[in-house]
């Protein structure tokens, strides 16, 4: 890039890339609950001040620079109307909510982090995106390592998962997520970061996951990695074969947690027949489902600890839980049927896109579009990430569908990562 492009007003100036930055850092969840202190997910009420002004300051530059540049903001929202419909009937479940206080303070941190993935979205290509995501994985992986290391403590896991690391991160299986996530991001991030660096960030990705004793993200990371054999494999003509491969992929998990004659399999991991309490949790969650199966009991309600409806289901399980630990369920716990065919349709008609794109236009952006959603679906069928306030699964699934509006596709796309 020569003086004249860098000095153009409407690129991105370096200041705005360094918080750029530092909003995918927060959104991975690392780091903050450490300085902050963890909220207690059972206790959805409690508000810490110093939280609540870091949020409020992140947020409140987020929307200056969505200001400055407000129509191709606006424009991006109105493309991509299924998100934006899934987000606005959310807020909307303030009126049928068993808590409408929560769900209105749920809901208004939720609007800040899709304007943030909308921001993000339009501001920069994809290319551009995967190199500010390659830097913000960059912080997490190496300050995962140097709390690991010199403040085991707190960057090790203590009681049952003894010895686990945790990293940044609150749990080990957020480590094991953002790893996951990282090891993506660095296959793709080309443009701006040197080979040397990349391949580091792998294996140094690898490792955490590893390390993280993470049996989930090491099944979903051979997945991925599977699967992006076959894309090479199959080539852009024969890409439709891929949502077949992952479909394939769901129903053999499906099937292990079904079938209990893989017991034996799971003790080889380390884990029991019923996912460590997870089907148990699922069966009471679906349960409550059947209660209020059209609108659910309104978005970030429902876990309240023992009290209200997931109460029953905390006395089911025998353990605390905060979510379902499954993204789907949970869309249905806050939404109901309506916010999960929402869901789902949104969902479908990116990954038509996705599919065309990859079909017709070279290089690999098609393809991180492509994985990014296999991987965005393989995460929420034991964790949760769709309508996840701060969480940067949000931000990327709401950015790429930015991406695959056709008008869209060779603005955001070009660059050298094509």
């Amino acid at each position: 890039m020569n003086e004249r492009q860098s000095n153009h007003p409407l690129l991105p100036k370096a200041t705005e890339k360094i918080f750029t930055v530092v909003m995918l850092f927060y959104t991975t969840g690392a780091v903050m609950p450490f300085i902050l202190g963890e909220v207690d997910p059972l206790s959805p009420a409690q508000i810490k001040p110093m939280e609540l002004a870091v949020k409020a300051a992140l947020y409140a530059v987020t929307f200056y620079f969505i200001a400055l540049r407000w129509r191709s903001f606006v424009r991006g929202v109105w493309n991509v109307k299924w998100i934006t419909a899934l987000v606005l009937i959310a807020v909307a479940s303030t009126s049928w909510s068993q808590d409408p206080y929560l769900t209105l303070r749920g809901s208004a941190v939720l609007l800040a982090t899709t304007a943030f993935g909308f921001y993000f979205g339009t501001r920069y290509t994809v290319p551009e995106q995967l190199r500010l995501l390659g830097w913000a994985c960059f912080l997490v992986v190496s300050m995962s390592f140097f709390s690991a290391i010199l403040f085991p403590g707190y960057g090790t896991e203590q009681g049952s998962y003894a010895g686990a690391w945790r990293g940044v991160f609150i749990q080990k299986n957020g480590l094991a997520e953002a790893m996951v996530l990282a090891v993506l991001v660095f296959l793709f991030a080309r443009a701006g970061m040197g080979r040397s660096l990349r391949w580091l960030g792998i294996a140094a990705s690898l490792t955490l996951l590893y390390l993280s004793r993470s049996v989930t993200g090491m099944i979903i990371c051979a997945g991925i990695m599977a699967i992006l054999a076959l894309y090479r494999l199959v080539g852009p003509r024969s890409a439709k074969a891929i949502p077949f491969t992952a479909a394939g992929l769901l129903i053999v998990g499906f099937m292990v947690v079904q079938n209990f004659t893989v017991a034996g399999a799971l003790q080889l991991v380390g884990r029991s027949p019923d996912l460590t309490g997870r089907t148990d949790l699922w069966s009471a969650a679906l349960l409550s489902i059947s209660k209020r199966p059209l609108l659910g009991y309104g978005f970030s309600a429902f876990w309240q600890g023992m009290n209200g409806e997931s109460g029953s289901v905390l006395d089911k399980i025998g353990w605390m839980a905060g979510y379902a630990h499954n993204g789907f369920l949970d869309l249905m716990l806050h939404l109901g049927l309506l916010g999960l065919v929402t869901f789902a349709v949104g969902y479908l008609v990116l990954w038509r896109r996705a599919l065309g794109l990859h079909s017709r236009e070279p290089g690999p952006v098609p393809i991180w579009l492509c994985m990014f959603l296999i991987v965005m679906l393989l995460y929420n069928f034991t964790e949760g990430s769709i309508l996840t306030q701060n969480s940067i699964y949000w931000v990327l699934y709401t950015s790429t569908a930015v991406a695959l509006f056709p008008a869209s596709f060779r603005r955001f796309c070009a660059g050298p990562n094509r």
